[in-house]
């Protein structure tokens, strides 16, 4: 896989470079449906070029669909967000796949569970059925078609994994057809637990697996995303929203949070940030949500 490099305005000879831009719409109406690149670079002194080059093009179509409205891919309360919006590590996680810069990841969710009392862990961190994410029921998200399926690696050990390869990093997996060129991918599912196969029809709420720690993961979570195709690397990531949740507060950022939180099997902070009612909306990075009653996930 790519390693990302530390952010530069230097592109040596033989390398790639991106540049990453976010850009704030005040409504639907105001998002062209096509934009083109002008981009102009230094150029090192002593070269038999001028000392900048300016170079326009690039057009791209915009796809101007309302992002997918999908159902949770997880029952109960406590659900913690990470690793998507703002800085989250999948938005720029960019990997070059058969010859083409591919971006699967750029909307995904990790989802990680907590306690009634705000706790990820109970026990030693160390062992997979501690967390108290760990086997939740991993449901369908809407109707649709099995794209494809894998269930043959083992759970990694929370906070002490192994390498693996590329083909392995996803774990177990499931990828729904969703229609519409739309296709969602769930990832790191317990071993053994994967209960559809390819060409299976499944129904918005049926249990397709449980969440694990399988593939390239350091501690069990859900790792679920849109795409354009039915492989989670080899596709280019679709925006989604969720059609009903309720926020119930946000956590510190991640690294002082949570692993505080994990090795002293603490409560992680929550503070009383965005709660309430959401409807057709993505959750925030360190947003903790709940899509039903604190009645149906253990304690």
């Amino acid at each position: 896989m790519a390693v990302a490099a530390a952010p530069t305005t230097t592109i040596p000879g033989s390398a790639v470079g991106v540049i990453w831009f976010d850009i704030t719409f005040r409504d639907r109406e105001g998002i062209p449906d096509r934009i083109s690149h002008t981009l102009t670079v230094a150029v090192p002194p002593g070269l038999p070029v001028p000392t900048s080059v300016t170079d326009s093009g690039a057009e791209a179509a915009v796809d101007t669909r309302p992002p997918v409205e999908l159902g949770p891919p997880l029952p109960g309360p406590g659900w913690i967000v990470a690793g998507n919006c703002r800085d989250g590590a999948h938005r720029r996680s960019i990997q070059p796949v058969n010859g083409r810069l591919r971006l699967g990841r750029r909307f995904a969710v990790d989802w990680s569970g907590s306690d009634a009392r705000h706790r990820p862990v109970v026990g030693d961190p160390d062992v997979n059925r501690n967390w108290v994410c760990y086997g939740a029921p991993v449901i369908a998200v809407a109707d649709g078609t099995v794209a494809a399926a894998e269930d043959r690696f083992p759970d990694q050990i929370p906070n002490h994994p192994v390498p693996v390869t590329p083909a392995e990093a996803d774990g177990n997996f499931v990828v729904l057809d969703l229609g519409d060129g739309r296709f969602a991918g769930f990832a790191h599912l317990v071993p053994g637990s994967v209960r559809v196969r390819p060409g299976d029809r499944v129904r918005r709420g049926q249990v397709i697996g449980n969440l694990g720690n399988s593939g390239s993961s350091s501690g069990p979570h859900l790792h679920f995303q849109v795409m354009d195709g039915p492989s989670l690397v080899d596709a280019n990531g679709l925006p989604f929203v969720i059609d009903a949740f309720r926020v119930v507060g946000r956590i510190p950022p991640l690294d002082e949070a949570l692993t505080a939180s994990i090795d002293a099997g603490n409560p992680v902070p929550v503070g009383p940030v965005g709660r309430g009612p959401r409807h057709g909306e993505l959750p925030l990075g360190r947003d903790v949500v709940d899509f039903r009653g604190p009645e149906d996930r253990h304690a």
